[in-house]
C-alpha cells in the first residue's frame, strides 16, 4: 500500500460522485431538492413513491429498502432501474419519517443525473468534479494500465475470480460498474483533495459555499443525524471517533473505506483499507475506524 494505491471506494461513491453531482444540478437550477423524483423519472411515481423527493433520497428518508440483491435475480442495467421504479413502499415507510440507509436511493439519484444531463454519473462526475479538482486517479472503470496500482478486493464465487480493478459491489457490477451508490475508485491523495474542497471552499471548489453549507447542515435527526449525502456525528457509536466536533460529517464504504471532515478543526481523516480481501465476514474494521480517528485528533497539538 502506498499513497498512490487505488482503492474501490464502495459507498464513498455516494458522497464523492453522486452528492456533488446532484448539488451542481441544484446550483444550475436544473432541479430543486424538494422536487419529487417522478418529475424526472415518471415511472418511479407508483407504489407509494409518488411523494419521494430528491431530498428524501439524499437523507436516506425515502422509505426505500436498504438493499435488494438484484444480481441474484439476473437483472442488469436498466432492468435494475425498472425494478426499483416498480417497487411498492413497505408498510410504515412513509417518506420523511425514518432514516433507513438505502443503496437504492442513490442508484435512482444517478439515474436522475442521467435523465437531466444525458451523461451517466461516471462521465458527469469526471467532467464536473474530479477533473476540475485535479483528482487524476479518481473515477469509475479503472483503465487496464492502472491495474497494478489497484488494490484487489474479494473473490467472487459466482464469477470465479478475484475482483481486481472491477467494482466489488454486486449490484454496481450488474449496472455496468457505473452506479450512484458504488463503483468509484480513488487514492488517499485524491480523497484528501476532495476533502479539502469541503473544508476550505475558498481555496478551490466546484461547489458554491451555499451548496456546501446546506449539505453539511443537519437535515434530519431521527434514527441518525443526516446532512445531504453525509452522515453527521452521533451521540451513539460514530465511525469518526469520540473527539470530532458536532459540525463534523463523514461516510464509510463496505470495502473498508472511511472519510470524516471536521470544519472546526480544519481536519480530514481518511482511512482506506481493504478489509474484504480475506472475506467480508470480519467486523474489526468498525472499531478500527473510530480508534484511528481518535488517534489522529489526539496527534494534533496546534
Amino acid at each position: 500500500m502506498t499513497p498512490y494505491t487505488v482503492f474501490d471506494m464502495a459507498s464513498l461513491t455516494k458522497v464523492m460522485a453522486t452528492t456533488p453531482s446532484i448539488l451542481l444540478l441544484t446550483e444550475r437550477a436544473m432541479l430543486r431538492l424538494d422536487d419529487p423524483v417522478c418529475m424526472f423519472i415518471p415511472e418511479f411515481g407508483c407504489g407509494g413513491k409518488e411523494y419521494i423527493t430528491i431530498r428524501h433520497l439524499l437523507t436516506h428518508t425515502s422509505g426505500l429498502p436498504d438493499h435488494i440483491k438484484f444480481w441474484e435475480q439476473g437483472l442488469k442495467g436498466k432492468e435494475i432501474i425498472d425494478a426499483i421504479c416498480n417497487l411498492n413502499l413497505p408498510e410504515n415507510s412513509e417518506p420523511g419519517t425514518h432514516v433507513l440507509y438505502s443503496d437504492l436511493g442513490f442508484i435512482i439519484l444517478a439515474e436522475i443525473v442521467y435523465r437531466i444531463t444525458g451523461s451517466d454519473i461516471a462521465e458527469f462526475s469526471k467532467r464536473e468534479v474530479f477533473e476540475p479538482l485535479g483528482m487524476k486517479s479518481t473515477g469509475f472503470l479503472p483503465l487496464d494500465s492502472m491495474k497494478k496500482m489497484v488494490a484487489a478486493t474479494e473473490y467472487r464465487e459466482d464469477l470465479g475470480r478475484v475482483m481486481w480493478g472491477q467494482v466489488h459491489d454486486e449490484n454496481a457490477y450488474a449496472l455496468g460498474e457505473i452506479a450512484g451508490h458504488a463503483g468509484l475508485f480513488s487514492t488517499p491523495l485524491d480523497t484528501a483533495i476532495y476533502a479539502q474542497m469541503w473544508l476550505n471552499p475558498d481555496k478551490g471548489s466546484v461547489l458554491s459555499k451555499a451548496a456546501i453549507q446546506t449539505a453539511i447542515r443537519e437535515q434530519v435527526n431521527l434514527e441518525e443525524r443526516r446532512g445531504l449525502g453525509w452522515m453527521l456525528t452521533s451521540r451513539t457509536f460514530c465511525s469518526g471517533g469520540d473527539f470530532l466536533s458536532d459540525s463534523a460529517f463523514g461516510h464509510t464504504g463496505f470495502t473498508g473505506t472511511s472519510l470524516w471532515c471536521d470544519p472546526e478543526k480544519n481536519l480530514a481523516i481518511i482511512l482506506l483499507t481493504n478489509r474484504v480481501h480475506a472475506g467480508r465476514e470480519g467486523t474489526s474494521h468498525i472499531r478500527l475506524r473510530a480508534r484511528f480517528a481518535n488517534a489522529v485528533c489526539a496527534a494534533i497539538r496546534a
